[in-house]
Formats: C-alpha cells, structure tokens, sequence
C-alpha cells in the first residue's frame, strides 16, 4: 500500500505571496483597455498565464512528495533440514520425507505463513541426504543470518539429533522458538565398525610401523572376525578376533621399503545381522620420508650447550644428532650432514670441511678469533673494542622473516644473559637477525643471533654460548622447556632445508587433503638469469591410482600463483605440471592423498533427547517423525501475527518532467492563443 503526501521545503507562508505576484502579473499584462480579443479570450489568457508563473514560483519553495510504503510482512518459518546421510541410514525413505517437507510447506503457505528451507549443504531442488558430516549448530547459524531483521516465526528442525563436527546446538543462543521433529531410531543398531585407527601418518624409509585399530561391536559377544590390512591387492596382514567386549583392539606391523605416499585398506567382513556395512572397513594414509635430518656438532671440549641441543633434537624422530671432539675422538664423521654445528666455533683450528653443502651454525665463546671470525664469515664481522666482555639478553627482531616463532617465544627475552665480545658489529647482505643484543633495558642494533641465506647457502652466527641457561630456566618456570626447543628445532630446519634452484616449482600445498575439500597447488616460474616471470600457461594433470586422469589448465600472474581443482575421491594421485619458459618445456611432478572424510555411520542412535531439549530451551515443540502431519497444526495454534512497516522516501517536485511539462503546456498555449 503506497500514499502520497506534498511538503515544502520552505515556509508555506511563501505561497500567498507567490499567488499574489502571480496575479499582479498577470493584471498588469491584461489589464490593457485597448486589446485585439474579447473579454472571454482575455480572461482565459489571463488564467493561462497566472497558473504558468504561480507553478514557477511555486518550484522554487522546493516542494517534495513524499511516498509512504507500507509492507504487510507474513510470519515466516525457517525449515532446516538434517540432509546427512545418518538419517536415512536406517531405512527412513528419503521419496517420503521429502514429499511430507514439500507438503507441510505448502499447508503453512495456505495458512499465510512464508516459508524458507535451509540445508546443511547447498540448497537444491532435490534434498539428496548425501552430506558426510553434521553440523547443526552450522546450519542454525545459517537460519539465524538470513533471518536477521525478518519477521521470523519459528524454525523446524528436521533432524535425527547426530552430530559430528561443531559445536553442540543446545548451547547456542536461539531468536525464536524451535520445533524440533526427530528423525532415525534411538535404539542403537547391531553393528561392528572399524571406530579407530591410530599410527604415524609420516614414517620413515626402513623403520617399522605399528598400527593399532580398535573394533567396536554391539550385539555381537562371542562372534569370532577376521581382520585384514591391505595395500592395493596385497595382503599385508590378517588376525583372527573373537568379539568378548565392547571395544576390541588389534595391532599390526608393516615396514616401509621405499619412499612415498602408501594408501592402506583396513577391512572387516560383512556379518549377518549388521545393519551398516560402510563402517567395516577405513582407509590409512602413509607417508614414507627418506630417513632423517642428520646433524652434526663439532666442538673442542664438552658443554652444557651440546646438550641442550641433543636433548632438544632427541625429542623428534626427524633427526640423527653425532657429536665430533678432536681431542676425544679418534676417528673423524665421514658422512654427509644437513647440518654442521661449530660450537665455540674458531677457537681452535679444527681442521674439518664438511661433505657437499649442509647447512652450518657458529657458535662464538669467550676463545673464538674474532680475526678468524671476520675472515671466514662474508655476512658478519666483529670489530673488538677492549677485553672485556659484554653481557646481553637477547631483543626478537619483529620484521624477522626466515620463519616464524610463537608469540609466546617472547619469554625468551627474560632469560639469563649471554657472554659475548664487546666491539662494533656489522652486518652483510642476504643476512636477517633473529635476536639483538639488549644491554640493561636498551635494545641495541648489535645483533644477537643472525641467519645468512645467499640462495646458495645457509648459515647462521650465534655470538654468545651458555644459552643452555635458557633451556634451564624456561624448564623452572614452566616444567617444560618448549619455547626454547621451538627455537633449536626452527633453527635446524631453516638450515637443513636445502635451497631449490629449479626454475618451475608446481607442488600440492599439502600432502593430504580431505574428500570435501579442493586440493591448492602452489606454482613458481623463474627464466634463465632465475628472475620470477608470470603469465605462463600452467598444464596440470591428475591421475587416480586406477581410471584416467583429468587435465587442467592455468595462467599465472603477479597476484595469482596458486590453484584449485575440484575435490576429488579418495586414493593416491600423481600429479604431473608442465610450462613453457623461452623455447623449453619445464615440468614438475609429485602425489598426493585425498581421505574419505565420513562420520555418518559411527554413530546411528538418534539422539532426540538433544532436540527436546531444543525445544523446551526455546519454548518451542518437539514431535517424532509419526507426528508428522501434527505439525502444520502445532505452528497455527501459535497465531504468530504478521508485521506491517512503512518505508518513507522523498522526491523533488521540480524533477517529475511531468510538471515542467505542463508549465511549458501552458505558457505555450497562452501564445498561440494570443498569436
């Protein structure tokens, strides 16, 4: 419904002025005795030309219309629909329910309600109860958007109460009262599932692997199964199981040979009487590394610091931690190391070059050649100012960028001092200081801790020992000593990754990706003189274990270096990029794993204590499923009411092209008459 209203800008008392200057104008030209017309045609003149300038003048007091809408907003009822795969898990007919949802929305229609239908996924024409996981909480916050501002009645939540990702919706705050109807049955079934599977998902190449699954069964006591572990066709393993408790647990042992992605298959048969046979069987994810991150420290006598690091890197199984004292040991490392640790590093000439490029650490002492130092680093020097040493605690460099460090690491800076020579220090390119050197409550810009990266090699100059007394304080406060071990493990990893001088890089962003997510891939294009170029045409192909493969095909930019293909079933992939810089073809390859992510069948026993909970919360109703057709009458019985607003809006007069229209209608007539 819409109604119009006139309003001026200006005073109203302006309009009997207007109309009087309108007539004393039109008097004044009219009131002429001697005219070539009768007094009929110049009355009619007159009333033509005092109409014309009263419109005019009338314009100029800024007359608005103003147009006030009003809306009649029906009650509106949110239905949210539990489309999982859990709900018709149990022989409920989806054909059925969807047609009694179709139905009771269009009863609620008839009886003047708007009615909206919400998904746990996208919303279709068809509801297809194929989602792999339940969020309700998720799928009420999705209601609650959309009926932010609306005349929002009530919701009907059409669910069998299972979730299995999120929080739980009881706890939620909730607008409007909630009529809950309960799907499934509440009864657990007769089932044997597969409920866990616990190893290590990263392994190393040689190293044997234990992997432990837990067997659950309800209904089933005494039942004798057997349980297989395969890769591929191959048998791994089989146990036989007799079902005495609840929750049974068997433990397998496999080894890895090479390295790689490894998809394993763990099956239970299929028993007369079971109710679901997807959860019988689940699928394992393995990634076989080759071997682990070799380090090596190299000191002249035995110190606490040693220590600290070995005790540090000890509690990951990526690293094999050798120790090399001249003085104590006879036989020199002869193997390759990603990582060398020079600690008390040019104190003494340890005649010692490490095997191809690994990574390496100086650690400065009280000994250390401050001469040598400045020879043999091209990223640092020291220029010594008198014998004494200075002590300093270390100051976090908050534009540091090789790697980031925990916000609490900042409990760092409280630590102990370190001992460390007193001079001027200068720093080169291609280096980046992690810690200043903090004298008293001053932070200086003498660096600490510096990390070098040349793209050809990595380096890293710590100017002071002891800092084992961090490891030892931390310890006290704490009872743990984990941020210190977070600077140790960040340190070695920066230095044992080596620098890749390839000139197309495409790889997954991760590993392993979920069945509902889109695998990412991130792509670097360099030319000759290895300067980063964009606008490549990137050709990627996708191929399954078993089946074809599909082909995609990107173009990189400046702002846009990373992909997505759509989600993909689970398995291994291989995955092959290829590009073209100047006049050769680039390729880059590698795998990945996709995991069927799917909780519906783990849990099956309807939970409708959960929504009669809902609904008393929420002063709304909770109905089973028989009750079905009982709902439309439940939600009438409410008289929810419908809600009129008004909108108003404003619109200048002298913008209708309709009045200007009729001003020159008459002012022109009034011409041609006199003509």
């Amino acid at each position: 419904m819409q109604r119009n209203f006139l309003q001026l800008a200006q005073s109203i008392w302006w309009v009997p002025l207007i109309l009087l200057t309108a007539a004393l104008v039109t008097w004044w030209l009219y009131s002429q005795r001697k005219k070539p017309w009768n007094a009929q045609q110049n009355l009619l003149l007159s009333i033509l030309r005092f109409l014309a300038i009263s419109l005019t003048l009338f314009l100029l007091l800024e007359p608005l219309i103003r147009q006030v809408v009003s809306r009649v907003e029906q009650p509106i009822v949110a239905i949210a629909v539990d489309d999982s795969q859990s709900v018709i898990a149990r022989g409920l007919s989806p054909t059925q329910l969807r047609q009694e949802i179709g139905a009771v929305s269009k009863e609620l229609g008839e009886e003047g309600f708007e009615v909206r239908t919400f998904y746990l996924g996208e919303k279709t024409d068809s509801i297809g109860f194929s989602q792999n996981s339940t969020n309700l909480s998720a799928l009420l916050r999705k209601v609650d958007d959309d009926m932010e501002g609306r005349n929002w009645a009530t919701t009907l939540l059409i669910t069998d109460g299972i979730f299995n990702q999120g929080s739980s919706p009881l706890y939620r705050p909730y607008r409007a009262p909630q009529f809950t109807i309960g799907l499934g049955d509440t009864i657990p079934p007769k089932d044997i599932n597969i409920s866990r599977v616990k190893y290590n998902k990263i392994t190393y190449k040689g190293n044997d692997t234990p992997i432990r699954i837990e067997v659950s069964q309800r209904g089933f006591e005494g039942r004798k199964v057997k349980i297989s572990l395969r890769e591929g066709a191959n048998v791994l393993g089989e146990q036989q199981l007799v079902l005495t408790k609840s929750l049974e647990e068997v433990e397998f042992t496999i080894k890895s040979d090479k390295e790689g992605l490894r998809r394993l298959n763990v099956s239970l048969p299929f028993q007369e009487g079971e109710f679901v046979r997807e959860n019988n069987r689940s699928d394992l994810f393995m990634e076989v590394i080759d071997g682990k991150q070799k380090v090596l420290i190299i000191a002249n006598a035995p110190h606490p610091d040693i220590k600290a690091i070995r005790s540090t890197l000890a509690t990951s199984d990526n690293y094999q931690t050798d120790i090399f004292i001249p003085s104590l040991d006879q036989e020199r490392p002869n193997e390759v190391y990603d990582v060398v640790i020079y600690h008390g590093a040019f104190s003494n000439r340890i005649n010692f070059e490490p095997k191809e490029n690994p990574g390496i650490w100086y650690i400065l002492n009280r000994n250390s050649s401050l001469a040598r130092v400045n020879q043999a680093i091209n990223f640092a020097s020291i220029r010594r100012q008198g014998a004494q040493p200075d002590k300093v605690t270390g100051a976090f460099n908050q534009a540091f960028s090789k790697f980031k460090l925990p916000e609490d690491s900042r409990l760092i800076e409280t630590f102990p001092p370190l001992e460390v020579p007193f001079g001027d220090y200068t720093i080169g390119a291609n280096s980046e200081v992690l810690l200043y050197q903090r004298v008293g409550n001053v932070v200086t810009k003498k660096p600490l801790f510096t990390f070098f990266d040349d793209g050809a090699q990595k380096k890293a100059l710590l100017v002071g020992q002891d800092f084992w007394k961090w490891k030892f304080q931390e310890t006290a406060i704490n009872g743990i000593s984990t941020q210190f071990n977070e600077l140790i493990s960040k340190t070695i990893q920066f230095l044992s990754v080596k620098n890749d001088k390839k000139q197309f890089r495409f790889q997954s962003r991760a590993s392993r990706f979920s069945s509902i997510e889109s695998p990412i891939f991130d792509s670097e294009v360099y030319n000759d003189i290895y300067e980063r170029v964009y606008g490549n045409t990137l050709s990627l192909r996708v191929n399954p274990e078993q089946g074809n493969g599909t082909e995609y095909e990107f173009i990189d930019s400046e702002f846009k270096s990373s992909f997505k293909i759509p989600p993909l079933p689970s398995g291994l992939y291989n995955y092959q990029a290829s590009t073209v810089v100047g006049d050769k073809k680039l390729t880059d390859k590698g795998q990945f794993l996709i995991e069927e992510i799917n909780k519906e069948y783990l849990n099956l026993a309807a939970d409708h204590d959960l929504l009669k909970n809902i609904a008393e919360k929420t002063n709304g109703e909770y109905l089973h499923y028989s009750q079905f057709n009982q709902i439309k009458d439940r939600i009438v019985k409410r008289v929810f009411k419908s809600v009129v607003t008004s909108s108003d809006s404003f619109f200048p007069l002298i913008e209708n092209k309709w009045v200007l229209f009729i001003i020159l209608i008459l002012f022109s007539l009034e011409w041609l008459l006199r003509k």
